[in-house]
C-alpha cells in the first residue's frame, strides 16, 4: 500500500517545481540531487523474470523520437539483441522513417496491424488507435494472435515509440504492461517541465515504474549534468522517486530526410552516442536472459484498450 505522504507528494503541482528549473546550477545542486546510478555505475536489475522485456520511448517532435527509436533498434540488433520496434503514432511516423517511405493512407486507416520486417532482422509492428479498437471489438482475434503472438515468441526486447502528447496511451502502460521508461528531455525550461508532467503521470499510476532519461539536443557538455540533476531533484523531492541516467545525444542541426534517419549512415558522434544507450539498455535490463517467459505483452495490451483504459 502506498503511504498518504507519498500520494500527495505525486499530486505535487508544477507550479511548484517550476523553479527547479528556472534557476541557475550551483553547489546545491549537488548537495540536494539524489544519488542515483550514473552512466558507469548502472546496476543490473533483475525485477523483471520472463526474458522478454519492454521498454517505452516518449519524446516529441515525433520525428526526433522516431530517429532515436530507430538507431537506438539497431545499435541493440548490432549486439546481437533480438528487437520487436512497436510504433503507436497515428501516422506510424516510426515505421515510415525506418522503411524509407510513408506509410499509405489506406494502411493507416485500415484498422488492422502493420506488420513489416526491418533491416539487421528488426522486426516492426505498428499499431494505432484505429486497429486497436478493430480488435477491442473482436474482429481480429485470430489474426492478432497468428500474426503479433508468433512474432513476440522470438524477441527479447519490445522497443514503443509514442509521442508524449498521447497520454492516454502512457496512462495504459503505466497501469498494465509495460514498467521501463524512457524519457528524451532537452535543456530547455519548458519541455522539463512537460517531461516532469510525463513522469509524474507515470509514477502516479504505477509506482513501481522505473524511469530513465535520455538528455537530447546537447551543445554543450556541461548542459547534461545540469539537466540530469534538476531533473532528478525535482523528482526525488516531490515524487519520492529516482531517475535513471542513460546517457545523451547531441543536437542534430539539419533537418533528417528520411531516407538518412539511419544515424550511423553520416554521423559517427551519434551513433556513439547511441551505441552507448543500447549498452546500458542491455545491461540494466538483462536482456536475453533465460528464466519463465510468459510472453503475454500484446494479450495485456489488448485487454487494456478492451476493458475501456485506452
Amino acid at each position: 500500500m502506498i503511504k498518504m505522504s507519498k500520494l500527495k507528494k505525486l499530486g505535487k503541482g508544477l507550479e511548484d517545481i517550476s523553479y527547479l528549473f528556472l534557476s541557475p546550477q550551483d553547489k546545491r545542486d549537488e548537495e540536494t540531487s539524489p544519488d542515483t546510478a550514473g552512466i558507469d555505475g548502472m546496476e543490473p536489475q533483475n525485477s523483471n523474470s520472463s526474458s522478454l522485456k519492454s521498454v517505452c520511448l516518449i519524446g516529441d517532435p515525433v520525428s526526433k523520437n522516431a530517429f532515436l527509436t530507430i538507431n537506438l533498434a539497431l545499435a541493440l540488433a548490432r549486439l546481437g539483441t533480438k528487437i520487436l520496434v512497436l510504433d503507436m503514432d497515428e501516422e506510424f511516423s516510426c515505421l515510415s522513417f525506418f522503411l524509407g517511405h510513408e506509410i499509405t493512407s489506406a494502411e493507416r486507416n485500415s484498422g488492422e496491424p502493420i506488420v513489416k520486417p526491418g533491416p539487421r532482422g528488426v522486426k516492426l509492428v505498428g499499431l494505432n488507435k484505429a486497429a486497436l479498437g478493430k480488435l477491442s471489438a473482436g474482429h481480429m482475434e485470430s489474426e492478432i494472435d497468428l500474426k503479433l503472438g508468433k512474432i513476440e515468441e522470438d524477441v527479447d526486447l519490445i522497443l514503443i515509440s509514442i509521442g508524449r502528447q498521447d497520454l492516454t496511451l502512457v496512462d495504459s502502460f503505466a497501469q498494465e504492461s509495460v514498467t521501463e521508461f524512457l524519457i528524451s528531455v532537452p535543456p530547455d525550461k519548458d519541455k522539463m517541465l512537460k517531461s516532469y508532467k510525463t513522469i509524474k503521470t507515470i509514477f502516479s499510476r504505477n509506482p513501481l515504474a522505473k524511469i530513465g532519461i535520455i538528455i537530447t539536443e546537447i551543445e554543450h557538455m556541461y548542459e547534461i549534468e545540469r539537466v540530469y540533476n534538476k531533473m532528478a531533484q525535482a523528482v526525488s523531492k516531490f515524487l519520492d522517486k529516482e531517475l535513471y541516467k542513460y546517457g545523451f545525444l547531441f543536437k542534430i542541426k539539419e533537418s533528417i530526410p528520411m531516407q538518412n534517419n539511419i544515424a550511423s549512415f553520416y554521423d559517427t558522434d551519434i551513433t556513439a552516442c547511441i551505441s552507448n544507450i543500447a549498452q546500458i539498455l542491455v545491461l540494466r535490463l538483462n536482456v536475453g536472459e533465460s528464466g519463465v517467459n510468459p510472453k503475454e505483452f500484446f494479450k495485456k495490451l489488448t485487454g487494456t484498450y478492451k476493458t475501456g483504459k485506452l
